[in-house]
């Protein structure tokens, strides 16, 4: 089994009809659905972690454990995790330096090439960075859209989120409270938003079963 989670930094539904990513929006119908709730200020690490050690970690307790346990328990492959600059896992890059399409692109062949070996947990930082400088929504939302499709094309199950919402403004930690749960797997309660935390239990019980 082909497995995947994968985080898009800033991916956000307000604007899903606005730039009509076409992918994402069959996705949206397709499969599982969700929305993930983090309320501001959000600290991208502390985000992060609340997925990967399956508990909340306040913005203001930050740390990095040196085997995180959702990586651990599935043994997953992490490709670009934004819990340290450079990121972590087996494409370390610094957070901002590289426009999104190189992100994306880079990102999405490493993904490709380690599904072989077994689950992959990944990150696209770029939309995030990029919104947050003012480049054109639609085309950087066209960016995931395609790349999106590449991947879910290539797993048997994945769950695509967002830790939060696009920027609000260019402060840091300024975003929408609500972010996106698409994936093969239900979340917890179907009329209640996802927690962070929960994102790293559906992903075990994706690849573990149960």
């Amino acid at each position: 089994m082909k497995a995947l989670l994968l985080g898009v930094d800033g991916l956000s539904y307000s604007s899903f009809m606005k730039c009509n990513p076409r992918f994402l929006l069959t996705l949206f119908s397709s499969s599982f659905r969700g929305v993930v709730v983090n309320k501001r200020p959000q600290n991208q690490v502390s985000s992060w972690l609340s997925v990967l050690e399956m508990k909340n970690v306040p913005p203001n307790e930050v740390y990095v454990p040196k085997e995180l346990t959702l990586i651990k328990e599935t043994g997953a492959i992490p490709i670009n995790i934004p819990i340290t600059n450079p990121t972590y896992g087996r494409i370390s890059l610094k957070i901002g330096e590289i426009n999104l399409q190189e992100e994306v692109s880079k990102v999405t062949e490493v993904i490709l090439s380690s599904l072989k070996e077994g689950p992959v947990i990944a990150a696209i930082t770029g939309l995030d960075f990029a919104l947050h400088n003012g480049v054109d929504k639609c085309q950087a939302y066209s960016t995931i859209d395609a790349a999106v499709r590449k991947l879910v094309n290539a797993v048997d199950e994945v769950i695509l989120f967002s830790p939060y919402g696009e920027p609000k403004s260019s402060k840091e930690g300024d975003h929408e409270d609500y972010g996106v749960y698409l994936g093969t797997v239900q979340r917890p309660a179907e009329h209640e938003t996802v927690k962070l935390p929960e994102i790293g239990y559906l992903f075990l019980k994706l690849v573990k079963g149960g």
